[in-house]
C-alpha cells in the first residue's frame, strides 16, 4: 500500500454509501435467573418475559410494557445463535469496506462478558460458550481465506489489532503492562484514535486468541455481592482491516476499522455495597454510562429535527465511539438484561436506553483509495475512439446502396447517442476531480509561500542583527572608554554567541529542511511526470480526440437541432495533471501528519517535565519533615522510657515500704488466739513494770495469722488497680497530646522546608533580577547614545521638515476641508451601525443564554421525569412483590408455629421423664460419692503437687531472663535521662521559632482580611446579578408551570378515556391469564409439598439430634451439680469441726485501725505528690503539643514498645510474687504429707480446701493486676 493511500477516501470513488438502512441495531438478551432467585420464588421472581423474538413484556404495574428491539433473545438462546443474528453482518460489512462496532450494554452482573468472551474460567477459546469476540475472529479470517482463494495473488489482506481499557476516566494499554495512562487525539482522516496504542499484526485466529488472553488477563476486575468477577473498567478491542486489490494497473485498497466493546455495568452501592475503591470505581463507570446516555439522547433530538449539542467530548469512552454513535459505522448495541425481580429497576432503565439507542442513524461509508486512474481514463479513451471508428465506418457504409438510408443513420444516431453521453458524463466527473485537485494544489502552493516567508523574515531579523552589532562597534570606536573593557568584550560575546545560535535555527530548523526536501520532490515529480512520452501522448491523443468529438458532436446536432449539447461540449476540457495532484495531496498529509506527531509529544514532554518537578519537590519536603519527625520521635521515647522506669522504682519503693508499715503492728494481732484470763486488782498490784516489755516481746515475736495477711494483700491490691487506673488515664492523655504534638511537628517541618524552598527561589530570583539590572543599565547607556545621535539627526531633519511643512499647508488646508466632510459622515455611519451591531450582538447573546437554559431546563427536565417514572415503577412492582412475600412468610410462620407448640409439647413431656430418671440418680449417688471422694482428693493433689514443680522451674527460668532485661532497661533509662537534657535546649528553639512565625502568621492575616474584603465587594455585586437571573428564572417557571397545568388538563382528558377502554382489554386478557396462571399455580403447589415435606423430615431430624445433645447436658450439669453439692457440705462439715477444735478469736487489735490510717495518710501524700508531677507533666506536654508533630505508623511502632516494656515490668511482679507464693505452698504440703499419717483425715481436707482457696484468691489478684 502506497503511503498516504488512506488519505485519498473521500476524494476517490469511495463515496459510496452503505445500501442498507443504516439505523443503529439493537438486541436483547435475557440472562439466566441465578439459582437463588429460582428456588426461593420460582417464575414469580421473574420481571418480565419474552413474547417474540422481537418483543419483550416488562411486568409492569398497573399495566405491563412492551418493547420492540430487532431481536430478543430469551434464556434458552445459545453463544451461537446470538453471534450469527448480532455480528454475522457486521463482520461481513467490515470486509466490504464499511466501519462497525459493536458493544454491550448493562447492568452489572447481566452477562455482557459472557456473552462478548464466554465463561471465565476457560482459558483457551474453542469452548462451545465462546462469546462474540472470538467468534468473529472465526468468521473474519475464515472470510479472508475465502477472498484470497477467489482472487487468488490479486488481493491481499492486512489485519492489525489494540487493546485498551478504560479505568477511571484514564486509558491504558492492555497490550503493554507497563505503560501509563494514553491520550486520546483525532485526526483528519483517521478520526480519533489513542496515542501509543500498540498495534499487533494478526494472521490468523489462533493469534487473535493469543493477544486477546493476553491483554485480557490485564485488564481490571474485582469481586462485588452482585458479581464474583466485576468488570471494572470498559474494553476495546479493535481490528484494522485493509485490503489491496489489483486489477489492471489499477490498485483498489479498503481499509475498514471493527471495534469489540465490553462495557463495565452500571452499578447502585446499595445493591453491590461497594466501599472504597470500588465505591470510586463505581462512580465513574456511572458518569461515564451516564455521558454516553446523554449523547444517544442528543442524538435523537438531532434526528428529530431540533438543535443540540452533541456532548462527545464528556467522557473518553463517548469521545473514543464517536464515529460509531451518529458517524461513519454500522453499530449493534447488545442489550444485556437480568431478569430477577430485585434488578426491576435496572432492567427498566437498559431496555430505556436500548429504545432510544435504536432512533440513532448513522452514515456508513465504504473507506476505499483507488490509484492509476490517468491510464485507466486513457484505455476509456481509446475504448470510445474505437466504438467511434465503427460507428463511422457503419455510416458511410449504408448511407450509399440504400435508398432508405436515413432511418438506418437514425439508428446508428441513436446508439452514438448513449455511447457519446457515457463520454461525456466521464469526462464531467474527471473535470470535477481535476477542479478539486487544482484546489488542492493552489492550497499547497499557498503554503510554500507562506513557509518561504517565513524563512526570509528570520533571515532580515538576522541582518537586523548583523546591522546591530555594527552599529555598535562603531559607537564603541567613538566613544572608547565610557565602558570597562570586560563589560565590552561580555557584551560582544553575547550578540556573537545569539547571531550563531540564530543561523544554526534557519540553517538546521527541522521544518525548513522538510519543506525544502519536499518542495524539491514535488518539482522534481511534476517534471519527472511532464517529461513522461505517456503523459505527452496522451495530451495529444486528448486533444485529437476531442476534437474529433466535437466535430462529430456538432454534425450530430446539427441535424438534429440541439445546440445545447454542442455548446456543452465546447466547454469540457480532460484533466491531465491529476496523478501529480495525487501526489502532492499524499505529501500533504504527510507532512500533517509529522506535524501533529511533533506538537503531541512536545506537549508530553513539558507535561511529563512538570510533573516530575512537583513530585520531587514534594518528595524532598516530605522526607526532610519525616526525617524531623523520627528524630524527633527518637527523643520522646527516650524521655517516656526515663519516666516510666522512674515511676517504675517509685512504685517498687511503696510497695516495700506499706509492706513494712503493715507487717510490723500487726504481729500483736496474734494475742487474741490465746485466752485472756481475768484480771483482778490483786493481780494487776502483783505485775511488775519488767513483765510489761516481756509481754511486748512476746507480741513481736509471735508469728503473723493468715487473715491478717489477706486483709493487707488486698488493701495493697485496691491501691495497686487505683493507682494503675488513674496511670493508664494519664497514658491515655499523655498519647493524646503527644499525637498533636507530633502533627504539630510535622506541621512545623514542613512549613520550615517550604519557607527555606522559597527563600532560594527568592535568592535565585534576586541573583537574577540584578544580573538583569546590569544588563538593563548597559542597554541604557547603549540607547542614550543613540539617543543624542538621533537628536542630532532629528535637528537637521527639523529644518527640512519646516520647509516642507510650508509646502504641504496650503495642499492640507485643501485636504482638511474634503476630510472634515468625510468624517463627519464616516463617523455618523459608523456610529449608526455600531449602536445597531451593539443591539444585535446583546440580543443574540440573550436569545443564546436563554436558549442554553432553555435547553438545559430540558435536559434536566427529561432526566428527572424518566428517573422519575422508573422509580415509580420500581416502586410499584416492589410494593407488589412485597405483598406477595408477606402474604408467603404469614402462611409459612403459621405452618412453623403449629409444629413448634407440637415440639414444645414433646420436650416438656421429656423434661418430666428426665427430672424423674435426675431424681433417682441423686439418690443413688449421694450413697456411693462419699466413699469416692477421698480417692479422688488423694490422686488429684498428687497431679497438682508434680505440676507445680514444674511451673517453679519454668517461671525461675523466665526471672532470669527478665532480669537480663532489667538491667538492658536501667541502661536505656540512663541513656534516655541525657537526651532529655538536650531535648529541652531544642524545645527552646523551637519556641522561639514558633514566636516568629506567629507573627508572620499575623502578617499574612492581614492581607488576608483586606482580600476578603475585596471578595465581599465581589460578592455583593455576584449576588445582585443572581438576584436578577433568580427573576428570570422565576418568570420562567411560572410559565412552565401554566403550560404544566394545561397538559395535566389535557393527560387527564385522555386518561379518562383510555382507562375505559383499558378496562375492557383487561377483563378480557386477565380471563385468559388466569387458566394459565392456575394451572403454573398448580405445578408450583406440587413442586412445594414435596419441598415442604422434605424440609419437615430435615427438621424432624434435627429435632432429634437436638433432644439427644439435649439429655447429654442435663445428665453432665446433674453431675456437676452433685459434685459441687458434695463439696459444699465437706466445706460445711470441715468448718464446723474447725469451729470445734480450735478458739474463738475477738475482731482487730486496737493498734491496727492507727497504723492503718498512717498507711493510708502515707500513700494518699504520695498519690498527692504523683498527682502533682502529673499535673506538671501535663503542663509541659500541652506546651510541646503547641510545637511538635509525628507520623502515626511511628507512633503506633513506639506505644507497642512501650506496651511491650510494660507487660514486662507487670508479668515480672506477677511472677516474683507467684514464685513466693508458690514456695510457700510447697513448703506447706511437704509438711502436711509427713503429719499426714499422724493426723486426721478431716484435718488433711482442711488443709487442702485452703489450698484451693489460696490459688483461686491468687488467680482474682492477678486478674485485677492485669
Amino acid at each position: 500500500m502506497a503511503p498516504g493511500a488512506k488519505g485519498d477516501s473521500g476524494d476517490m470513488a469511495s463515496v459510496q454509501s452503505s445500501t442498507e438502512g443504516d439505523a443503529i441495531k439493537v438486541y436483547v438478551r435475557v440472562r439466566p435467573p441465578s439459582e437463588e432467585t429460582a428456588h426461593v420464588n420460582g417464575d414469580r421472581s421473574m420481571c418480565l418475559s419474552v413474547l417474540s423474538t422481537n418483543t419483550i413484556r416488562l411486568h409492569s404495574k398497573p399495566e405491563p410494557k412492551i418493547f420492540t428491539f430487532d431481536h430478543v433473545a430469551d434464556v434458552n438462546t445459545t453463544q451461537e445463535s446470538v453471534f450469527s443474528s448480532v455480528a454475522k453482518n457486521i463482520v461481513e460489512s467490515c470486509m466490504n469496506g464499511y466501519n462497525g462496532t459493536i458493544f454491550a450494554y448493562g447492568q452489572t452482573g447481566s452477562g455482557k462478558t459472557f456473552t462478548m468472551m464466554g465463561p471465565p474460567d476457560s482459558d483457551n477459546f474453542t469452548h462451545n460458550l465462546r462469546g462474540v469476540i472470538p467468534r468473529s475472529f472465526e468468521y473474519l479470517f475464515f472470510l479472508i481465506e475465502h477472498e484470497k482463494e477467489k482472487a487468488g495473488t490479486g488481493k491481499s489482506f492486512l489485519c492489525k489489532c489494540s487493546f485498551i481499557e478504560i479505568y477511571n476516566e484514564q486509558i491504558f494499554d492492555l497490550l503493554d503492562s507497563a505503560s501509563a495512562g494514553l491520550f486520546l487525539r483525532e485526526h483528519i482522516t483517521k478520526g480519533v484514535f489513542v496515542v501509543g496504542a500498540v498495534e499487533q499484526v494478526l494472521t490468523s485466529a489462533a493469534e487473535a486468541y493469543q493477544v486477546l488472553t493476553m491483554g485480557w488477563r490485564n485488564r481490571r476486575v474485582a469481586s462485588t455481592s452482585m458479581n464474583r468477577e466485576s468488570s471494572r473498567s470498559h474494553a476495546v478491542f479493535t481490528i484494522i482491516i485493509e485490503s489491496i486489490e489489483k486489477n489492471n494497473e489499477i490498485t483498489n485498497i479498503r481499509s475498514s476499522q471493527l471495534n469489540l466493546v465490553d462495557l463495565a455495568g452500571s452499578e447502585r452501592q446499595k445493591d453491590t455495597h461497594a466501599e472504597g475503591a470500588r465505591l470510586k470505581e463505581a462512580g465513574n463507570i456511572n458518569r461515564s454510562l451516564s455521558c454516553l446516555g446523554q449523547v444517544i439522547t442528543a442524538l435523537v433530538d438531532v434526528g428529530n429535527g431540533k438543535q443540540r449539542h452533541i456532548c462527545y467530548r464528556d467522557s473518553r469512552l463517548t469521545f473514543l465511539l464517536r464515529d460509531s454513535l451518529g458517524g461513519n459505522a454500522k453499530t449493534s448495541i447488545i442489550a444485556n438484561v437480568h431478569p430477577g425481580s430485585r434488578c426491576f429497576g435496572e432492567t427498566l432503565s437498559t431496555l430505556n436506553f436500548a429504545q432510544r439507542a435504536k432512533l440513532i442513524k448513522n452514515k456508513a461509508v465504504i473507506n476505499e483509495d483507488t490509484q492509476g486512474n490517468v491510464r485507466q481514463l486513457q484505455s476509456e479513451v481509446k475504448k470510445l475512439k474505437e466504438q467511434l471508428a465503427l460507428l463511422a465506418a457503419g455510416q458511410l457504409v449504408h448511407e450509399a446502396p440504400l435508398p432508405s438510408g436515413t432511418i438506418a443513420h437514425d439508428g446508428g444516431s441513436t446508439d452514438y447517442k448513449s455511447h457519446f453521453l457515457d463520454a461525456m458524463l466521464f469526462l464531467e466527473k474527471s473535470e470535477s476531480e481535476r477542479k478539486i485537485l487544482l484546489e488542492k494544489i493552489s492550497q499547497l502552493e499557498d503554503l510554500c509561500v507562506k513557509k518561504e516567508k517565513f524563512i526570509q523574515s528570520n533571515k532580515m531579523i538576522i541582518k537586523f542583527r548583523e546591522g546591530h552589532i555594527t552599529r555598535l562597534e562603531k559607537l564603541h570606536k567613538e566613544a572608547y572608554g565610557s565602558f570597562l573593557v570586560t563589560e565590552q568584550e561580555e557584551m560582544f560575546r553575547e550578540l556573537k554567541e545569539e547571531l550563531k545560535i540564530l543561523k544554526d535555527q534557519v540553517e538546521q530548523h527541522p521544518r525548513v529542511a522538510k519543506y525544502a526536501m519536499e518542495n524539491n520532490i514535488l518539482r522534481e515529480e511534476n517534471k519527472q511526470l511532464r517529461s513522461l512520452q505517456s503523459v505527452k501522448r496522451a495530451q495529444e491523443m486528448d486533444i485529437q480526440t476531442i476534437a474529433e468529438l466535437e466535430k462529430i458532436f456538432f454534425d450530430v446536432s446539427g441535424r438534429e437541432g440541439n445546440n445545447k449539447a454542442g455548446q456543452q461540449a465546447c466547454s469540457i476540457t480532460v484533466s491531465v495533471d491529476s496523478n501529480t495532484a495525487v501526489s502532492i495531496e499524499r505529501l500533504k498529509e504527510r507532512l500533517l501528519h509529522t506535524q501533529s506527531e511533533l506538537a503531541s509529544c512536545k506537549q508530553e514532554h513539558e507535561e511529563f517535565k512538570e510533573l516530575t518537578k512537583k513530585k520531587q519537590m514534594e518528595l524532598e519536603s516530605e522526607l526532610q519533615s519525616v526525617q524531623k519527625a523520627n528524630q524527633h520521635l527518637e527523643k520522646i521515647l527516650e524521655a517516656t522510657k526515663a519516666c516510666k522506669r522512674q515511676e517504675v522504682s517509685y512504685l517498687n519503693k511503696m510497695h516495700r515500704e506499706t509492706l513494712k508499715n503493715i507487717t510490723t503492728p500487726t504481729k500483736a494481732y496474734q494475742l487474741r488466739s490465746r485466752l485472756v484470763p481475768r484480771s483482778t486488782p490483786e493481780m494487776l498490784n502483783q505485775e511488775s513494770p519488767p513483765s510489761s516489755t516481756e509481754v511486748v516481746d512476746d507480741i513481736f515475736n509471735e508469728p503473723m495469722p493468715p487473715e491478717m495477711n489477706e486483709q493487707a494483700c488486698e488493701a495493697i491490691a485496691e491501691e495497686l488497680g487505683v493507682v494503675q487506673k488513674e496511670l493508664s488515664a494519664l497514658q491515655i492523655k499523655l498519647d493524646a497530646e503527644e499525637t498533636k504534638s507530633i502533627k504539630l511537628q510535622q506541621h512545623i517541618n514542613k512549613l520550615e522546608h517550604h519557607s527555606l524552598q522559597m527563600e532560594e527561589l527568592f535568592a535565585s530570583e534576586r541573583s537574577e533580577w540584578l544580573s538583569g539590572k546590569h544588563k538593563l543599565l548597559e542597554k541604557i547607556g547603549c540607547l542614550e547614545q543613540k539617543y543624542q545621535d538621533t537628536q542630532n539627526q532629528a535637528d537637521i531633519l527639523k529644518n527640512e521638515v519646516h520647509d516642507l511643512r510650508i509646502v504641504l499647508q496650503s495642499a492640507d488646508k485643501e485636504l482638511s476641508a474634503a476630510k472634515t466632510k468625510y468624517d463627519t459622515f464616516r463617523r455618523n455611519q459608523e456610529k449608526e451601525i455600531g449602536e445597531l451591531s451593539v443591539r444585535h450582538m446583546n440580543l443574540q447573546l440573550q436569545l443564546d443564554n436563554v436558549r442554553l437554559e432553555y435547553e438545559k431546563v430540558l435536559e434536566e427536565k427529561t432526566s428527572l421525569q424518566d428517573d422519575y417514572d422508573n422509580l415509580q415503577e420500581t416502586l410499584k412492582f416492589d410494593t407488589d412483590q412485597l405483598t406477595q412475600q408477606v402474604f408467603d412468610s404469614k402462611q409459612e410462620n403459621e405452618a412453623l408455629k403449629a409444629d413448634l407448640q407440637s415440639l414444645m409439647a414433646l420436650l416438656e413431656s421429656e423434661k418430666e421423664h428426665n427430672q424423674k430418671l435426675s431424681m433417682q440418680l441423686q439418690k443413688d449417688k449421694q450413697n456411693n460419692s462419699r466413699e469416692h471422694l477421698k480417692d479422688l482428693q488423694i490422686l488429684e493433689l498428687e497431679k497438682q503437687s508434680s505440676e507445680m514443680i514444674s511451673r517453679c522451674e519454668e517461671q525461675e527460668a523466665k526471672m532470669l531472663k527478665l532480669e537480663q532485661s532489667l538491667a538492658a532497661a536501667e541502661e536505656c533509662i540512663a541513656s534516655l535521662q541525657k537526651t532529655n537534657a538536650a531535648e529541652k535546649d531544642v524545645v527552646s528553639d523551637l519556641m522561639r521559632q514558633i514566636t516568629d512565625m506567629r507573627t508572620s502568621v499575623c502578617q499574612k492575616m492581614e492581607c488576608i482580611e483586606v482580600l476578603t474584603s475585596e471578595l465581599e465587594d465581589l460578592k455583593h455585586k455576584y449576588t445582585s446579578a443572581l438576584v436578577a437571573k433568580e427573576e428570570s428564572k422565576t418568570i420562567i417557571e411560572d410559565q412552565k408551570k401554566q403550560i404544566e397545568d394545561l397538559r395535566e388538563a389535557l393527560e387527564r382528558a385522555q386518561a379518562t378515556d383510555s382507562i375505559e377502554k383499558e378496562i375492557l382489554s383487561e377483563e378480557l386478557h386477565h380471563t385468559s391469564e388466569q387458566l394459565s396462571r392456575l394451572t403454573e399455580a398448580s405445578k408450583n403447589h406440587a413442586a412445594l409439598l414435596q419441598s415442604a415435606q422434605e424440609d419437615i423430615i430435615r427438621k424432624e431430624i434435627l429435632i432429634q439430634e437436638l433432644q439427644e445433645q439435649l439429655s447429654k447436658k442435663t445428665e453432665e450439669l446433674e453431675h456437676r451439680r452433685i459434685e459441687y453439692e458434695s463439696k459444699v457440705r465437706q466445706l460445711d462439715y470441715v468448718m464446723d469441726s474447725a469451729a470445734v477444735a480450735l478458739p474463738q478469736t475477738p475482731q482487730t487489735p486496737p493498734y491496727f485501725d492507727g497504723n492503718l490510717a498512717r498507711l493510708l495518710e502515707t500513700h494518699e501524700e504520695e498519690i498527692a505528690n504523683q498527682r502533682a508531677s502529673t499535673i506538671t507533666l501535663e503542663c509541659l506536654v500541652t506546651e510541646l503539643n503547641k510545637e511538635r508533630d509525628a507520623k502515626n505508623d511511628e507512633i503506633l511502632r513506639l506505644k507497642t514498645q512501650l506496651c511491650d516494656l510494660e507487660n514486662m515490668r507487670l508479668e515480672m511482679q506477677v511472677l516474683m510474687e507467684n514464685n513466693r507464693n508458690l514456695q510457700s505452698q510447697l513448703e506447706e504440703s511437704r509438711r502436711g504429707r509427713n503429719i499426714s499419717g499422724a493426723n486426721n483425715p478431716d484435718i488433711q481436707d482442711l488443709r487442702e480446701k485452703e489450698k484451693e482457696l489460696t490459688e483461686e484468691r491468687l488467680a482474682k489478684n492477678k486478674l485485677c493486676k492485669f
